[in-house]
């Protein structure tokens, strides 16, 4: 086992006054005493922390915290002259028992306007800076190395370090040996506190715990990674989130004002058509008036042709039959009604052949309407056929984002009737296709790599744990080695020191011991051993030794037997005992001394009665009880000064005895006596009276349902509850207060003889000690003088010579580590390589279809390219079927127009027919008159009937010109009739026309309009959805007054206010149905209207879709949010950062129960006996566990947690997130969440530390702020530095058993009165700190301390440089020594 390190010397070399200064420890004890300015704090801060872990943070070189202080100032001030200063500091360590000697330091270079440099340096191989090695060069003056200047001198006898993180390792491994670094960087953060000048300005217990909870090691940065990452993700998320809704309420007021304009516009749209076909069904039904009462005036007029035609015929065969009369000739007549029967029968043959061809040609014109309409129907059906293709393909172009697809359709629809080129289209879309199928190839491929990337990533994780437990084993087996051949060298040191004869110089030391700090695979341990033969052989027969260890405990014996001697002097010399009195009281009753105002402290005048006199325990229930109330210490005083007394002055505090106007039938009078020294009668009636108010009961109930006062006389009365009694027992009232005593109390104040009984026993113990002391060292004596001779072991001695079998054992260990290690980077090296390889073949894929994606305005996805190559399938097929199923629809077009042309003809041979067929009827009916009229001419055989035939004919004939001239003005009336009204019909037919032309615009305006889906409306059936009347029956109650000016103003606005929110999908104002607008004729409506657009992964889509995109994506930001914020708390706050939480807090428990142990084992003069709570603190909501219950589940793993414990956990979790996320709201921005996060995860905070104290036999107490001020000013003292000290300890104690317990002090024991310097002294002498303090008052020259080396710093009037005078406490005097190597010397002797 090696002997513990310990502080040696420090040395400052060019550093601010300083030019070459060391301060030698003695006993690893220093003290620094000088005015403010004289630099003892700079020159303290400047080892502790800064030689131990490198770190030159400005908070951490001033004692109170501040950044003021700047190492660059100690180097070159403002009014320095020279642009550039290289300094070095330095601490040198020796273990206790050997001359072994380790130095650490740092160099520090500043240059003006530029940053500091800095470096760090180790010497291990026992050379010493200022005797064998020197940190500058003479060159006529003193010039400070540099850097490399450092490196060649030290050479393999030490170490330089560029990184403070090195250094500070380095420090940790060879000197203080934690487990960690994070270890002793708890270490040093508890110096750091404890050092602090606070102690002095605040002296309390709530200072100690604050210092102790400081010093706890909060969760690093790396221990809360995971959590902060995962932070960052939802913070990202969340702006994202806050990004999309404030998007999706800036969309939502667009929309809503947008809606209202859809709306307005579909109604406009509806209305104009419903209005239209209600002008054109007037319009058709006044046409069809107009064409019935033209057929009447035809049908009138062919009547009338027929009665003209008629009445000619008539005359005719009148004037053929007047004529025939006239004649008489009877077989003219005959041969004429032959001939007129054969023409008559040629005629009605005609008619019939006539009938036949028209109804034969009627039939194929019905023929062919029926296969025309079996055309249109089927042309129909090909045509939405054609139209339902389209609108798969637009779904598939939209998933392919193919917007050449628009552009097609539109061109498809405007020339449905005619031939349509379909190869440029086509070439388009073969290179969309061509680009989706080499992007979907191209992510697959990427998929691929990146299973196989996650699997060499897999692997390259799982090599790099392994290689970093085989670095940790590397860094152990270091350590070990290290510590081995720290061991050697200790124990050749120790070999050499143990040695009488075979002793060797310091230089043939450093030369063994640099065998240990070259040591490796060519070491051979035969050169150590002939340079120890060498030595033996010339030191063969001289021995000598001593031992001194009886010496040692002979001195601690005689500095005790002091000790006893002078509590001795001070009970026989001092005054007799007094109560334990507060500064307050003491200050008080020195105030009244200076006022003149006369006192009696109660005790003092008081007697016990001979009722108690003979009965101790009694007594002492009684001054106890006294005690207790406050009464037994207080004082009398004359009425008179009652209000002066009862003044408040600042820092004054006692209690008062008043005559009150009751008294108590039974009372004190009846125990207590008055003092013989109570000559006057004024005070014996006060006392008297005090007394006769203080009651002596059996029972306290005796004084309820009593007066509080006296009767007007004066008289007795009972005692009322606002009285003071006191039972036999000890139990007392004080008004409302009762109270009750320990009973262990021993009567010791009330009484001279008391008084003076208790001050003898204590004398009597002190010379008891005192006989044990002298006879104990009587017997040391005697043993000394037994060992004190000399032994001749020269042979055992080099015998004896320590071997180097464990070095070379874990050398060998170390070797076969570093090959692993070695062999494992390789690995990892490959691994990588292939890695990179992987990422790069999979970044430039990438790259590719990222291109491709942004050519094509796709997400560059895997999911999204095989919808996009599917979709572009589906597209190719439904093309081809659209293709052939138009050039169907084409051929069946052109059929229907041949059969529209045969159906023309067909109407025009008919038309042929009839009009024959008339011309033969009319004259069929002229010769069948004439016929019957000479069949009535035949029949007259007499002459009377063919007179009387003649007189018929002439009247007739006489009547004819007024009768033809009647039907022909009636047949001139109605062709005028008929030609006006076909005048009319013609321009109603060129309106019907134009209304029919307009009702188409408006229908496929209306449909246009429709077909956009932008206005929603309730229980709409599909049948009717596309109803003009129906929709315009519905929106007309919103509509019909809405102004339609004033909402595009309010677009306009709303979209200019809120467009800012939407500028990620590039939203833009547009118009639609420009095309439709230019096929608008003169007095059309427009088709064109407003419309907002906006672009959603590179696809431009209606606005109307952004809102269902964006709420889309809320959702699955919540939703992931959501399985963040699950990760967060179950899997990152209750598992992963509670593990790392968990090991601090048993830590620190740990810690703790050292704490308590140490100060258990403990002996303090007053006996007083300090204890340490680390209380856990209550929940602060219902949701949040206490402390205890928190720290019971995480003890646990989580994943054995039971479902409710972990359910418990995660809500603890939830309720401190939300908590914290409510202080970084409130914070307005200035506090992060990660700060306030890291803040409500301190464990540091969940816990407090509560001290307990002990007196005697007394039970265990807290001591608080308020305790503490009652506490005498050597009891203050301990419960101030026992706990801070034994925390110390118990740190070092994590480190290896021969680490320093290093400490420094600012201004130390500023607080302690003179009395109890020295009992701090020894506190740190038992707990075997090496320490560096400093303080403007102190010498330490205390018998506490059997040596200490003390320096007072001179710096008049701020001079720019510092004298040193040194003075060596030996433990008996304070002896000023000529120089700082005078001390080294004389501290060597002190060893």
């Amino acid at each position: 086992m090696n002997s513990r390190w310990q502080a040696s010397r420090i040395g400052l070399i060019n550093f601010w006054y300083y030019d070459d200064q060391e301060f030698p420890f003695v006993k690893g004890r220093m003290l620094l005493r000088g005015s403010n300015g004289s630099g003892k704090s700079v020159t303290m801060q400047s080892v502790i922390p800064l030689l131990l872990d490198g770190n030159m943070s400005p908070e951490r070189l001033d004692p109170f915290g501040s950044r003021d202080r700047k190492m660059s100032s100690y180097l070159l001030e403002e009014d320095d002259g020279r642009d550039e200063r290289t300094g070095y500091l330095y601490l040198e360590f020796k273990r206790q028992e050997s001359d072994t000697w380790l130095t650490v330091g740092m160099g520090i270079r500043a240059r003006r306007g530029k940053p500091l440099d800095k470096w760090y340096f180790s010497l291990s191989d026992g050379r010493r800076v200022g005797r064998d090695f020197l940190l500058y060069k003479e060159i006529g003056e003193k010039v400070t190395l540099s850097k490399k200047e450092l490196e060649n001198r030290i050479a393999g006898g030490g170490q330089v370090f560029d990184r403070q993180a090195d250094y500070m390792e380095y420090v940790n491994r060879q000197i203080f040996g934690f487990e960690t670094v994070e270890e002793y960087k708890e270490l040093i953060d508890l110096l750091i506190q404890l050092r602090t000048p606070k102690l002095s300005k605040d002296f309390k217990p709530s200072v100690v715990n604050d210092i102790l909870s400081d010093s706890l090691q909060p969760l690093s940065d790396e221990d809360l990674r995971p959590m902060s990452e995962a932070i960052e993700n939802m913070d990202t998320m969340n702006l994202n989130l806050k990004a999309r809704e404030a998007g999706y309420q800036a969309a939502e007021k667009i929309q809503r004002v947008l809606d209202r304009y859809n709306r307005l516009t579909l109604f406009e749209k509806a209305d104009r058509c419903c209005e239209n076909q209600k002008r054109l069904s007037e319009a058709e039904r006044e046409a069809k008036a107009q064409a019935d009462e033209t057929e009447r005036s035809r049908k009138r007029l062919l009547a009338l042709e027929q009665e003209i035609s008629e009445l000619d015929a008539r005359r005719d065969a009148m004037e053929k039959e007047r004529e025939s009369l006239s004649k008489s000739d009877a077989v003219s007549l005959k041969s004429r009604e032959l001939d007129l029967a054969s023409r008559i029968r040629t005629r009605e043959s005609l008619l019939e052949e006539k009938q036949r061809q028209l109804d034969a040609k009627q039939e194929q014109y019905t023929e062919i309407e029926g296969k025309k309409k079996q055309e249109e129907d089927r042309a129909y059906e090909k045509e939405r056929e054609l139209d339902s293709i389209l609108e798969e393909m637009q779904s598939e172009a939209g998933e392919m984002s193919f917007e050449e697809h628009d552009f097609f359709q539109d061109e498809l629809k405007e020339n449905f009737d005619k031939a349509f080129s379909w190869d440029t289209h086509e070439a388009q879309f073969r290179k969309v296709k061509d680009e989706i199928s080499r992007g979907t190839e191209l992510l697959r491929e990427a998929e691929t790599r990146q299973r196989e990337a996650d699997d060499l990533l897999k692997k390259r994780e799982r090599q790099q744990r392994e290689t970093d437990a085989a670095q940790r084993r590397e860094g152990e087996l270091e350590s070990v080695l290290v510590q081995v051949e720290n061991e050697w060298k200790e124990a050749l040191y120790s070999w050499n020191g143990r040695n009488e004869e075979l002793k060797f110089t310091p230089e043939q030391m450093r030369e063994m011991a640099r065998f240990a700090d070259e040591y490796g695979e060519a070491s051979d341990f035969a050169r150590v051993r002939q340079t120890a033969a060498d030595l033996w052989i010339g030191r063969k027969g001289e021995i000598s030794g001593e031992v001194r260890r009886r010496q040692d405990e002979l001195r601690d014996l005689e500095n005790v037997r002091r000790e006893i001697q002078e509590e001795l002097a001070q009970w026989e010399s001092s005054r007799e005992p007094e109560p334990p009195r507060s500064d307050a009281v003491r200050k008080n009753r020195e105030r009244l001394r200076e006022k003149g105002i006369p006192y009696q402290e109660f005790y003092k005048v008081v007697e016990f009665g001979r009722e108690l006199s003979g009965d101790p325990k009694r007594c002492g229930r009684l001054e106890e009880a006294l005690l207790e109330m406050g009464i037994l210490d207080a004082l009398v005083i004359e009425e008179q000064y009652r209000s002066q007394v009862m003044e408040a002055d600042p820092g004054c505090a006692d209690r008062y005895l008043f005559v009150q106007p009751h008294y108590a039938e039974k009372s004190l009078l009846d125990v207590l006596d008055l003092n013989d020294s109570v000559n006057d009668i004024f005070m014996n009636q006060r006392i008297t009276g005090i007394l006769g108010n203080i009651a002596l009961s059996e029972r306290l109930e005796e004084a309820e349902g009593a007066g509080s006062g006296g009767s007007a006389h004066g008289g007795s009365a009972g005692i009322g509850a606002s009285m003071t009694a006191v039972r036999p027992d000890g139990s007392y009232q004080i008004g409302v207060v009762s109270g009750t005593i320990s009973g262990e109390h021993e009567a010791g104040f009330i009484g001279v003889q008391a008084r003076e009984k208790n001050r003898q026993a204590k004398i009597a113990s002190c010379r008891e000690l005192l006989a044990e002391n002298e006879q104990r060292q009587e017997v040391l004596r005697g043993e000394a003088a037994v060992l004190e001779q000399r032994i001749s072991r020269l042979q055992e001695e080099y015998e004896s010579l320590p071997e180097d079998t464990d070095m070379r054992e874990a050398w060998k260990m170390l070797s076969e580590a570093r090959q692993t290690v070695e062999r494992m980077r390789e690995e990892g090296a490959r691994l990588e390589r292939e890695l990179m390889e992987v990422g790069e073949a999979l970044g430039e894929i990438k790259r590719q279809a990222a291109e491709i994606a942004q050519k094509l305005y796709l997400t560059c996805s895997y999911e999204t390219f095989r919808r996009a190559d599917e979709a572009a399938s589906d597209y190719r097929q439904h093309f081809y079927q659209l293709r052939s199923g138009h050039e169907l629809f084409l051929q069946i077009r052109a059929h229907i127009e041949e059969l529209g042309e045969r159906q023309e003809i067909l109407d025009g041979e008919m038309d042929q027919i009839r009009y024959e067929a008339g011309s033969a009827g009319r004259e069929l009916k002229k010769e069948q008159e004439e016929y019957d009229s000479i069949l009535r001419q035949l029949e007259l055989t007499d002459y009377e009937q063919i007179r009387q035939k003649l007189d018929e004919c002439m009247e007739w004939l006489k009547e004819y010109p007024e009768r033809l001239q009647s039907c022909v003005a009636e047949k001139t009336q109605n062709e005028e009739r008929i030609r006006a009204l076909s005048e009319q019909a013609a321009q109603n037919e060129e309106r019907i026309s134009e209304l029919r032309r307009r009702a188409e615009y408006l229908e496929t305006c209306f449909a246009a309009e429709r077909s956009l889906h932008y206005v929603e409306l309730p229980g709409e059936e599909a049948e009717g959805a596309e109803s003009a009347e129906k929709i315009r029956s519905l929106l007309a109650g919103e509509c019909r007054d809405m102004d339609k000016e004033q909402i595009i103003r309010s677009l306009n606005q709303v979209y200019f206010e809120n467009r800012g929110f939407l500028t990620d999908y590039q939203i833009m104002q547009t118009e639609l149905f420009e095309e439709l607008d230019r096929e608008a004729q003169k007095g059309d409506p427009s088709a064109k209207r407003l419309d907002i657009a906006a672009r959603y992964q590179g696809v431009r889509i209606p606005f109307g879709r952004l809102l269902t995109h964006l709420a889309e994506e809320i959702a699955e930001l919540k939703d992931l949010i959501k399985a963040g914020d699950r990760e967060l708390f179950e899997d990152i706050l209750a598992n992963t950062v509670s593990r790392k939480i968990r090991g601090k807090i048993n830590s620190s428990n740990a810690w703790v129960e050292k704490m308590n142990s140490l100060m258990g084992a403990m002996n303090t003069s007053s006996g007083l006996k300090l204890n340490l709570r680390w209380r856990s603190r209550t929940a602060e909501t219902e949701d949040q566990l206490d402390t205890k219950e928190l720290v019971e589940l995480l003890k646990k793993d989580y994943r054995l947690m039971r479902e409710d414990e972990a359910a418990k956990l995660s809500a603890h979790f939830r309720s401190k997130v939300e908590e914290a996320r409510r202080h970084a709201r409130d914070s307005g921005g200035m506090i992060s969440f990660y700060q306030v996060m890291k803040e409500t995860l301190d464990y540091r905070k969940w816990f407090e530390f509560q001290l307990f104290f002990q007196k005697g036999g007394e039970r265990v107490k807290e001591l608080t702020n308020s305790v503490f001020g009652t506490f005498s000013g050597g009891e203050k003292a301990m419960a101030m530095y026992v706990p801070l000290f034994s925390a110390v300890v118990a740190k070092y104690q994590g480190g290896r058993p021969d680490a320093p317990r290093l400490i420094s002090l600012d201004e130390a024991f500023a607080g302690v009165d003179n009395r109890n310097i020295r009992d701090m002294f020894r506190l740190m002498a038992e707990f075997q700190f090496d320490f560096i303090i400093n303080s403007q008052v102190l010498w330490g020259d205390c018998d506490t301390l059997d040596a200490l080396a003390i320096y007072q710093l001179l710096r008049p009037e701020n001079a720019k440089f510092v004298t040193v005078m040194p003075y060596l406490w030996n433990g008996h005097a304070r002896v000023m020594l000529e120089d700082e190597s005078e001390m080294e010397k004389r501290a060597a002797q002190e060893a």
